[in-house]
């Protein structure tokens, strides 16, 4: 990543990442929505990045695919697995009258 393009679209994929993972975990917006704009925004900025590297189309559409597509996809697993764990353990914190 030698230029200034790469490192910006880098850094936007970043934020998007730890957007999506905050919003799902606050429950901020619907987890289908926030998962479906973020693997978008995902592989549109992991294509873009390619292209700014000077890689082929057929290059900068696998990479977009591949990496943007699967972190988003790792993140957004992560994000519901916590999520569902922590609301499932909610009643057990509970403190119980006796």
């Amino acid at each position: 990543m030698g230029n200034v393009t790469s490192w910006v679209l880098f850094f936007i994929f970043g934020v998007v990442l730890v957007a999506m993972y905050l919003l799902i975990r606050r429950q901020i917006l619907s987890p289908l929505l926030v998962g479906a704009l973020g693997v978008i925004a995902s592989i549109v900025l992991m294509t873009l990045n390619s292209l700014a590297q000077n890689n082929t189309i057929y290059q900068a559409i696998f990479v977009g695919f591949s990496i943007g597509g699967l972190f988003s996809v790792g993140i957004l697993a992560m994000a519901l697995y916590f999520l569902r764990n922590e609301t499932r353990r909610a009643p057990n914190d509970a403190p119980q009258n006796r």
